[in-house]
């Protein structure tokens, strides 16, 4: 609000303070852009500015030069922009903002410029998008997030602006997609993940936000596709993968994130297709391929 207030003023910069009274601003084509009041040198009571072509671009009062009381922004097309309370220069209270089509985007409470109290984000069908509250500044307590449709999306807490606490994410039908807890924004300890049909996709632990413990992933039909230990947020051991079938896929050794010790890969069959070893990630040695013959 501040720039676009200097660019309104820009008229007056390189002349002598208007006399105190009623004022109007006007471009070189004459369109007028400004109109207000001036006591003592500053804008003071009501104020309006314009677009080129007429309409109405902000509308509020002045007292002693900054921004007091209600004021109002428009886009081009005449739909409101924002809508609020200034304090000394300052938002304060309750304040709208809303989409160029019409309807709220967002609301949000300041005290003194701060974020404080409840806030609110909307979809332009006017579906709530999320909500939650902010207390000295910084994202605080609860907090939802909605689709377009209404549904659930995700819930958890936030401290000290971080998400914090348990969590859990939603597909759009309803079916649980995600759960687990964070810590100063990043995911700590058991966390779950989900297939749409609702079986399990992965579990697995982390700490700081980096994958450490044991991992488990599984395919939609929910037979184990992946297994093994990271730590910290490298593959660490030994690992196996497997067909869908239930039938091992891949055996392997890993250290520090990179292949490390003998190779094993099989057929859907169950029968041998590869062998070999690995030195810190690169193939050392012989390496076998084998035929999936009956």
């Amino acid at each position: 609000m501040k720039s676009s207030l200097r660019s309104w003023f820009k008229p007056f910069q390189k002349k002598k303070v208007p006399e105190d009274g009623p004022f109007e601003s006007f471009d070189k084509a004459g369109r007028l852009l400004a109109k207000g009041h001036y006591q003592d040198g500053h804008p003071d009571g009501p104020y309006e500015s314009f677009f080129e072509n007429g309409q109405v671009e902000s509308s509020g009062n002045f007292k002693c030069g900054v921004q007091n009381g209600e004021w109002e922004r428009y886009f081009k097309n005449g739909q409101i922009s924002f809508k609020g309370h200034y304090k000394e220069g300052v938002l304060d209270g309750l304040q709208e903002w809303h989409h160029q089509v019409g309807g709220l985007r967002e609301t949000r409470t300041l005290d003194g410029g701060r974020r404080s109290g409840p806030w609110a984000l909307y979809h332009q069908n006017g579906q709530l998008k999320s909500h939650g509250v902010f207390i000295d500044n910084k994202r605080s307590g609860p907090f939802e997030v909605y689709y377009l449709t209404g549904q659930l999306r995700s819930k958890g807490s936030h401290s000290e602006d971080n998400r914090d606490g348990p969590y859990e994410s939603y597909f759009e039908n309803g079916q649980l997609e995600s759960r687990g807890c964070f810590k100063a924004g990043e995911r700590e300890g058991p966390w779950e993940e989900f297939h749409g049909n609702g079986q399990l996709k992965h579990e697995g632990t982390y700490k700081r936000g980096r994958a450490d413990g044991p991992q488990h992933w599984f395919f939609d039909n929910g037979q184990l596709m992946v297994t093994g230990v990271y730590v910290n947020d490298r593959r660490s051991g030994l690992f196996k993968e497997y067909w869908d079938n239930g039938e091992l896929s891949v055996k392997e050794i890993y250290e520090d994130g990179k292949k490390h010790g003998s190779y094993e890969s099989y057929h859907q069959s169950g029968r041998p297709k590869s062998a070999g070893h690995f030195i810190q990630g690169v193939l050392k040695g012989p390496y076998e391929l084998f035929a999936d013959e009956g």
